[in-house]
């Protein structure tokens, strides 16, 4: 009997022994798993009246606990605690024990990690780094990875055990701090709830959290802040695990807490959240006011965007305060609480308890912009420029989940929002410092890019989710590329005086290119018509110096409606082009003249004909104004970012150089057509007009698909290069060609009635003079065609 005894004492010890080694061989990650869940479901059996079962599943897990935290007096203590709480039944006592270890666990890892990664001990490292938190992502956001980048770094040798082990500590520093916070939130939101076990939790969270970041603390505050912040957190856990709370002493530590960050933003950190704050709080009122309607919410999705960006916009701020509280404390604190009154307004909205009034959330947003612009550092005043990527992303984000969801009409949307975020800010910046990486994200956006199709096409064919991922990874890598070009701006200023006269260079060849179309018919006796047009171009560059110089004053409001009032000068321009054309086929081609030769000519020297004040004369004058107006107009947008990047002087020598070659090319042409037949001048006119009127027809068209005022209708297996759309205005789309179909048949439609209307005149004319008296034939040569360089007058002129 003694000696089965030992034995059976024996046995024991071999399971003790080998229970102690598996627990040894146990990774730490998996050791952690294994408590967290035992935890988990010590306190779902406790819920479920079960103590047994939760007493069981604790002593199951002392071996992993030993694992991860040793025999510690403070460990065997916390599960001693978690325990005694199962055994009576305690929730908020075993919620309190469940933080307690849990945070415990995080700490030792925290210290493991750290210390691994500086010995260069990559194993124990990446072992022990897994035992972490992570900052939740958002949609501005990711998970932050630069802890594991570093420790891979160090195993490849790229980074020194030093730089590695500081990168872990920026990292999971940065983690535990914003856990910390949140915390704090979620505790006066569970003790406002009466929640027992929840207030318990995570008043020991806290406490937990607070022990990894507290020696950061100490070395920026001081011992005496650290250990009064450290006894008011001990309060917390205190009075919240008997069903209280310190109210004075959460006070304290908020208080505490207000200005402090464990692990320092880098300063190309801050200005990025600079831009996201004030990015994301321009949108807030923009979204809420698409949303409601008469005091009610009629768009649930656009209250949930403005609700996201307020967030996205509170998260950077949070980011920001250290910085912005050592500028001024006060105007930081009003900055929070407009944020707030934002946050609890657009929750009401959401839940319907209250709708306020848009007014109200634009007053609010005001506010909070006037103070932010008041606290940004000049080095943060043009963050936003890349903030827009962000919201970029966002929105895609949304279009691809609406995609998913079967929802097309909102991933178009979507898509459209997405393309005026970059039309409105990214664009403009990169058609002066990287006009080829433009036409690449636009390619993406619209009609496809190296062999993919665009996002219009996809949508419009409800593609897969597959080829939806393929063309936005494409996209997000040139989106990518476009904000580190953005972000490092012009090189030099030889490359933005070269952009800016590329650009001027261009938009002028366009007018040239027009006018001499327009301008062909006019010679001979008409060469006087001249004289309103060049008027009228005269009008537009005048009228382009004033866009600049408003551009300028008013930029941002201004630059918001670019291609809406593009889109409107294209309209009258075509309409204005669609009158001359009708004018213009009828009376300079084919209709003859049947006015007395003697008295045109007498008509002529008297100057009637060629007056600005004639109906005709006017027309001309707005024809030569729309047509180089519409162009500058378009070139002034252009070179606002420019000039915001680099400065109006260095830019304004561009524009002085692309004008030059622009005058330098009109004259040439000026110059070129005095050389060449009249006659075939004539014929050749009528199809430079006609293709100026169908490039514009495209290009208006296009305009108005972009600010959503036309729908996009891809035309199937059709692909165009980016230069047809820029020269003939073609694009993919039914509605585009459509267009220019139906300008091209008003033309040859226009022609064949002036042409029915020749002959029928004609006719009538030989009629007449066969049954005229012989009498009236003195002078016969009052019918005859006028020669090719005495064309008949407009209409005005009779």
């Amino acid at each position: 009997m003694r000696a089965l005894a030992v034995a059976a004492a024996v046995f024991a010890a071999s399971l003790v022994l080998a229970a102690s080694a598996s627990s040894a061989d146990t990774a730490p990650w998996q050791a952690a798993a294994n408590v967290q869940q035992a935890l988990s479901d010590a306190q779902a059996d406790l819920v479920l009246g079960d103590a047994a079962a939760a007493r069981a599943r604790l002593a199951a897990t002392e071996s992993d606990v030993e694992r991860l935290l040793g025999t510690s007096p403070a460990a065997g203590t916390a599960v001693v605690r978690a325990e005694q709480a199962a055994a009576t039944g305690d929730e908020p006592a075993l919620a309190a024990a469940r933080s307690e270890l849990w945070t415990a666990i995080l700490a030792k890892a925290f210290s493991e990690t750290t210390q691994a990664a500086k010995r260069g001990d990559v194993t124990t490292a990446r072992s022990w780094l897994l035992v972490r938190e992570f900052r939740p992502p958002t949609r501005f956001s990711r998970a932050s990875d630069d802890a594991t980048i570093a420790v891979d770094r160090l195993q490849a040798g790229t980074l020194a055990p030093r730089a590695s082990a500081a990168a872990v500590r920026h990292d999971l520093l940065d983690t535990y701090d914003y856990r910390l916070r949140t915390a704090l939130a979620d505790l006066r939101e569970a003790h406002g709830l009466g929640y027992l076990a929840s207030t318990a939790e995570h008043a020991t969270l806290v406490r937990g959290y607070w022990s990894i970041v507290e020696p950061v603390y100490r070395a920026q505050r001081g011992r005496a802040d650290a250990a009064a912040m450290s006894t008011a957190f001990a309060a917390i856990a205190a009075t919240a695990d008997r069903g209280h709370l310190a109210s004075s002493s959460l006070r304290r530590v908020e208080r505490g807490l207000e200005g402090f960050r464990a692990a320092s933003l880098r300063e190309d950190e801050l200005v990025r959240r600079a831009g996201q704050l004030d990015r994301f709080l321009q949108l807030v009122p923009i979204e809420y006011g698409r949303g409601v309607s008469n005091g009610r919410v009629t768009l649930d999705f656009e209250i949930q965007e403005a609700v996201t960006f307020r967030d996205g916009a509170e998260t950077a701020y949070e980011d920001l305060v250290p910085t912005l509280i050592a500028t001024d404390a006060t105007a930081t604190r009003k900055l929070g609480a407009h944020l707030d009154a934002l946050g609890t307004a657009l929750a009401d909205a959401s839940r319907g308890d209250a709708v306020a009034a848009p007014d109200e959330i634009e007053a609010t947003t005001t506010a909070a912009l006037a103070l932010v612009s008041s606290l940004y550092p000049s080095r943060w005043k043009e963050a936003a420029k890349t903030a827009d990527f962000d919201v970029i992303a966002a929105t895609l984000d949304r279009l691809q989940g609406a995609a998913a969801a079967g929802d097309w009409k909102g991933a178009e949307s979507a898509r459209l929002e997405a393309y005026g975020i970059f039309e409105l800010g990214p664009e403009q910046r990169l058609r002066g410092l990287a006009p080829a990486l433009f036409q690449e994200v636009e390619g993406y956006f619209w009609y496809g890019q190296d062999g993919l199709d665009g996002l219009v096409q996809l949508i419009a064919r409800r593609a897969s989710d597959s080829e939806l991922a393929e063309t936005r990874a494409a996209l997000d890598d040139a989106l990518q590329r476009s904000e580190q070009q953005i972000g490092d701006g012009p090189q030099s200023s030889v490359s933005v005086i070269t952009n800016a006269a590329i650009i001027v260079f261009r938009e002028g060849l366009e007018a040239v290119l027009i006018l001499a179309a327009l301008m062909a018919s006019l010679v001979g006796s008409r060469r006087q018509l001249r004289r309103p047009m060049l008027a009228g171009v005269g009008l537009a560059l005048v009228a382009s110096a004033v866009t600049w110089i408003v551009a300028q004053t008013v930029l941002t409001s201004f630059a918001g409606y670019g291609e809406k009032l593009e889109a409107i000068v294209s309209l009258v321009a075509i309409g204005v082009l669609l009158l001359i054309l009708n004018w213009f086929y009828h009376r300079v081609y084919w209709q003859e003249n049947l006015q007395n030769l003697h008295q045109r000519k007498r008509r002529i020297l008297s100057g009637s004909g060629s007056s600005i004040v004639t109906g005709a004369g006017l027309g001309l004058v707005l024809l030569g104004f729309t047509s180089v107006y519409r162009e500058g107009f378009e070139t002034v947008l252009f070179l606002q970012a420019m000039t915001l990047e680099a400065g109006a002087l260095t830019v304004l020598q561009g524009v002085a150089l692309g004008f030059a070659g622009v005058v330098g090319v009109f004259v040439l042409v000026v110059a070129l057509e005095r050389r060449l037949p009249h006659k075939k001048m004539l014929v050749a006119t009528g199809l430079l007009i006609t293709w100026v009127l169908v490039v514009m027809v495209g290009t208006t068209v296009q305009t108005m698909q972009k600010v959503g005022w036309v729908a996009v209708s891809p035309i199937e297996g059709l692909e165009l290069p980016y230069w047809a759309g820029l020269w003939l205005g073609l694009h993919p789309t039914w509605q585009g060609i459509g267009a220019q179909a139906a300008a091209a048949l008003f033309v040859v439609g226009s022609y064949f009635g002036a042409e029915a209307l020749r002959k029928r005149r004609r006719a009538q004319i030989v009629a007449a003079t066969a049954s005229a008296p012989s009498s009236a034939s003195a002078e016969p040569a009052d019918v005859r065609l006028p020669a090719v360089d005495h064309v008949a007058e407009p209409v005005a002129s009779r």
